[in-house]
């Protein structure tokens, strides 16, 4: 069986579903070449041009070429891989300098026919005199002449190369220079249909959608070289200020998602307070392996209001506690296979980018439960007795599960896989179809998968997707849906005791006020040097009538009760008789009455009560 030239044709169609896509797999490009900086360029609010520059190893003329001539013949991870310079020695799944993978086919790099069919890149190993230049330009396969003969190989587009003096022996890296960016792709990244629906409703008098609260403009139509105002919102709003360093911008950019949940927005949207660059930002925030704004969660040391688990592979929970001095991962013996990346940075325009996921801050709800609480996990799965080929080998990867009051932002919601500490696809609300109907629990929840080994040959082409008959997606699956069974157990466990402990609590305050009433009529009847009220006690029903000393003696049988909850009905039942008892005891309408008559007035006065309360 061999492939049709047609299907790896339609890469260079769009493959790559929005902008975001595309300049996150050059990001993934970049950091395969061992780049630990990434600067991207899009001269906003416009959008002409868009360029991407890093500092990884570059590429030879003789690579780059390859590359061109072989959409989806990619050298990583094959034997070719060394001999071009692109995998480490000796191992095809690691860079040159060690770094796990995230690139496979190599149709990364045709991801930009997404933004547009020109460019140009640049690129220079380390030493060399010169750079190599390529300028391309991309041919979408519906221009495919009418007539032409489909068994002729599909010509994806052309390219012209030359090489440069280097002003910089030492220098290395690569930078792709978009031009002529598609008027989609741009009309997309300024926010043209969002404008315009907003427009066409404050034509209708309607304001049933809000604007975007942050924005970098909208442009006049007639003159787009200049911002227009739209009604009274600023003619441009960025969450950051000017003058703002990189790591700065990203915590207000992270912020303001917060902010408007400060303000009384109840579930805050990336999608409803950012325009689409800004939304953008934050979504390519989430794809790369990066740092996390506050910190990864295996790292905590401590963290108010978040109870620590570890999922144990028997099924067990166990509780953990922080003690202040060792992170998480040693308390949950996780080990090192997954670990925050230090040596990756990518700035986009002024913002340096990390994962806005926050392990300190937390909403509050209407939720019983106001503590979150973290469950990290490990996994192993071997597939004993089935042919490699057919299970794709083994399969590791180190996980976490926090549940909360309010996931913020809503786009947060859900599963997200890592493999290699990259990831392509958003959040999965449905949590890979979790067949339990917990409607008030899974959108409390956020989930990310760290594949330490394995599931790479689950992604499909895109990157974006799953193929959900691969056995790593099934074992993961089957993972996933049990551990957040025990998630959730443990969360109404622990729901029930706080419910358990407010009523209880209720009921204190409850007695202590009724105890006060009865203390002000002793005090009114007998003045200040009035004694304790009388002990009221139950007994069981053949000892009743012969209770001797102070106090009252009831038997226990006009209390009891039966069923689900008997035992606090009882207790309230107990409470009741004495509180009546003490009471009628503080007018002195119980002196004249025989135990028999006191006990039939206690219970039908309870009963009464009872039954209207």
């Amino acid at each position: 069986m061999s492939t049709d030239q047609r299907v790896l044709a339609r890469v260079t169609d769009g493959i790559y579903r929005r902008p975001a896509s595309a300049l996150r797999e050059l990001i993934s490009n970049a950091y395969d070449a061992d780049a630990t900086r990434v600067t991207i360029r899009t001269e906003r609010p416009e959008f002409n041009r868009v360029s991407i520059d890093d500092n990884g190893n570059g590429m030879s003329a003789d690579t780059l070429i390859r590359l061109l001539k072989h959409i989806g013949g990619s050298t990583k991870r094959t034997a070719m891989g060394e001999e071009f310079n692109v995998t480490q020695k000796g191992n095809p799944n690691l860079s040159p300098n060690g770094r796990p993978l995230i690139g496979k086919i190599g149709i990364g790099l045709f991801s930009v026919a997404q933004l547009t069919q020109a460019f140009q890149i640049v690129t220079k190993v380390a030493g060399d005199h010169h750079q190599t230049v390529a300028s391309i330009i991309l041919r979408q396969y519906a221009e495919q002449a009418a007539g032409e003969n489909d068994d002729e190989e599909y010509e994806a587009g052309k390219f012209r190369l030359w090489r440069e003096r280097a002003e910089d022996e030492a220098a290395h890296g690569t930078s792709i220079i978009l031009n002529a960016i598609r008027p989609q792709t741009r009309e997309s990244l300024q926010s043209v249909q969002k404008w315009q629906s907003l427009l066409a409703q404050a034509d209708e008098g309607s304001n049933a959608v809000a604007p975007p609260k942050f924005h970098v403009g909208r442009l006049d139509p007639e003159n787009p070289e200049l911002l227009q105002r739209f009604g009274d919102l600023d003619v441009v709003r960025l969450p950051w200020q000017i003058g703002d360093e990189g790591t700065r911008a990203m915590e207000r950019l992270f912020g303001a998602v917060w902010q408007a949940y400060e303000q009384g927005v109840q579930n805050p949207s990336v999608e409803k307070i950012f325009d689409e660059y800004l939304a953008m930002i934050w979504m390519l925030s989430l794809a790369p392996p990066l740092k996390y704004i506050d910190g990864h969660p295996f790292d905590l040391i401590a963290a108010e209001n978040l109870r620590p688990y570890k999922l144990e592979a028997g099924g067990e929970v166990e509780r953990l506690q922080f003690n202040g001095i060792a992170p998480l991962r040693s308390l949950a013996r996780l080990g090192d296979a997954v670990r925050e990346r230090d040596d990756f940075e990518v700035q986009i325009d002024e913002i340096s980018l990390s994962r806005p996921i926050s392990f300190k801050r937390f909403a509050g709800s209407s939720a019983t439960l106001q503590d979150s609480l973290l469950f990290v996990a490990a996994h192993r799965e071997s597939f004993p007795g089935v042919d490699k080929r057919m299970s794709g080998g083994d399969l590791e990867f180190q996980a976490y599960i926090l549940i909360s009051p309010k996931v913020i932002p809503v786009e947060h919601r859900g599963v997200k896989i890592r493999v290699n500490e990259a990831s392509g696809i958003p959040f999965d609300p449905s949590f890979m179809d979790f067949p339990v109907a917990e409607t008030q629990r899974l959108p409390r929840i956020t989930c990310e998968i760290f594949v330490v080994e394995g599931l790479d040959g689950a992604l499909n082409i895109d990157r974006e997707s799953f193929n959900y008959a691969h056995a790593h997606i099934r074992a993961l699956t089957k993972w996933l849906h049990s551990a957040l069974r025990r998630v959730i157990a443990e969360e109404k466990r622990l729901a029930a005791q706080v419910r358990r402990e407010y009523r209880a609590a209720e009921k204190d305050r409850s007695v202590d006020e009724v105890r006060d009433i009865i203390d002000v009529i002793r005090h009114r009847r007998y003045g200040p040097e009035a004694e304790e009220p009388p002990e009221v006690k139950f007994m069981e029903d053949s000892d009743a009538a012969s209770g001797d000393g102070a106090g009252y003696w009831y038997p226990s049988s006009i209390v009891e009760s039966s069923g689900p909850g008997y035992r606090e009905r009882e207790a309230r039942s107990r409470t009741l008789v004495t509180a009546i008892t003490q009471l009628l005891d503080a007018y002195g309408l119980l002196d004249d009455t025989s135990p028999e008559d006191r006990t039939t007035l206690l219970k039908a006065i309870k009963d009464i009560l009872e039954k209207l309360s």
